[in-house]
């Protein structure tokens, strides 16, 4: 099969290291894989040899502009490739991916890389009225696919992410400070926030922790201020974007996730599947559909910064059981393997495509 996967950048976040390991695993798989870039700065994530990159180029001042020459881009892309299937990473790029459609035999996917009901405007609007019309689409959590037509969920499929892990977390000797982390983008909808407070709540009620954060984000002042002002700044460090989390998340006591809503939480299933105990907001939607809290991980109401501070302090006072947690929490590992989720895909494509399964 030839499939063309559309993609704005390969910049650090949650759908570029979806798009570079899924087009990695279905080259492995003996298919003819590109990737149709508009933005080609600041590639994180590495692609085999055997990945063609293709720079769509569109860029332009004015928006209007750049929208046309991205869509004309995309079609005569189609036209000198032909691929069998285009996949549109994130609902902003579906337009183009039907601009590129117009007049070919290429299939179609839409995958939403986001919690819907955090989108708004015209944009989400165009977006619901094109979704029936594409030959495919991929959501992934059930949740995410309820938002949307009904005659796009029909011939939908959920499938979740792929986990690409090549490192193992060694449970820690002993040390004089609990060493806890946290990632994702400095944003609103992480609530980097209540993370924040729980554990400015956490050090006052005697807790012996320090914090990490990977990521980064236009709330990075402002955070960097907020743990100032709560006297916490000197137990917390803003680590910025890292290009090997996973390796990082290894030397840690336990991940916390704050977010408000979610896609599905990258960064939450990486600490999970390399060992590492976690504490998760319940929020919409994701980590409910992974974590059975105090047996594999621990949710907390979202926003709710005691109950965060007090599953902190429970981890670190309960060392055995949350070790326990941990090691079942390993156990996602193999249920997203990045082979699994690959082949979910192409039968699924397949499926679509030719009404079979591929052997």
């Amino acid at each position: 099969m030839k499939i063309a996967i559309l993609i704005n950048s390969l910049q650090g976040g949650g759908a570029e290291r979806v798009a570079a390991t899924l087009a990695n695993q279905f080259s492995r798989m003996g298919n003819e894989v590109m990737i149709w870039l508009f933005n080609p700065e600041g590639r994180a994530y590495r692609i085999e040899e055997t990945v063609s990159l293709h720079v769509l180029q569109a860029e332009s001042e004015k928006r209007l502009i750049r929208i046309v020459k991205r869509a004309l881009s995309c079609r005569k892309e189609a036209v000198c490739e032909k691929p069998d299937v285009l996949l549109a990473f994130t609902i902003t790029n579906i337009p183009y991916a039907f601009a590129a459609k117009t007049g070919h035999r290429t299939a179609v996917f839409g995958l939403e890389r986001a919690n819907p009901e955090c989108h708004k405007g015209l944009l989400w609007a165009f977006v619901r009225l094109l979704s029936p019309l594409c030959d495919g689409f991929i959501f992934q959590t059930e949740g995410a696919k309820n938002c949307y037509p009904h005659t796009t969920g029909k011939k939908a499929a959920v499938i979740k992410n792929p986990l690409s892990i090549v490192y193992e977390r060694c449970i820690p000797a002993e040390r004089s400070a609990f060493k806890i982390c946290s990632a994702g983008r400095l944003h609103s909808d992480k609530d980097f926030e209540t993370l924040i407070s729980a554990f400015a709540l956490y050090r006052k009620d005697g807790g012996k922790g320090t914090l990490d954060i990977f990521g980064d984000g236009i709330k990075r002042g402002e955070l960097e201020q907020m743990a100032e002002s709560l006297g916490a700044d000197g137990c917390i460090r803003f680590m910025g974007f890292t290009e090997n989390l996973q390796e990082k998340l290894c030397e840690y006591d336990l991940f916390v996730f704050s977010s408000r809503s979610e896609g599905m939480p990258n960064a939450l299933l990486e600490a999970m599947a390399v060992g590492l105990p976690c504490i998760s907001t319940d929020c919409d939607f994701g980590p409910r559909e992974f974590i059975r809290s105090g047996e594999n991980g621990i949710l907390v109401p979202v926003g709710d910064a005691k109950k965060m501070a007090e599953a902190m302090r429970w981890a670190q006072e309960n060392g055995a059981m949350r070790e326990r947690m941990a090691k079942e929490a390993k156990k996602i590992h193999a249920e997203l393997s990045a082979e699994k989720i690959a082949r979910a895909y192409l039968d699924y494509m397949n499926q679509t495509l030719y009404g079979r399964a591929e052997k």
